[in-house]
């Protein structure tokens, strides 16, 4: 049972981090909304700050390896038991 927790957790972490479209949508980083890739994405296109949005990027690449490197041995290790 633990090993389908740590799966399901992590694939949580990696789809929070990864919430764009829902705060971009709703409230477009309005009313203190505003997440890493949503202003990632307003330095790039609203500001023109090429360096800072990839500097944001580079964060946000930084913060979802280690989750999916740690979701990735979960799963093998489940398939290893098999």
């Amino acid at each position: 049972m633990m090993p389908t927790i740590v799966v399901v957790g992590t694939t949580m972490v990696i789809f929070a981090l990864k919430a764009f479209d829902v705060v971009y949508v709703m409230t477009a980083g309005n009313y203190n909304t505003d997440i890493l890739a949503r202003r990632m994405y307003s330095e790039l296109y609203n500001a023109g700050n090429y360096a800072n949005a990839s500097a944001l990027a580079v964060v946000l690449l930084l913060a979802v390896v280690p989750v999916l490197i740690f979701n990735l041995r979960q799963f093998r290790a489940v398939e290893a038991r098999r």
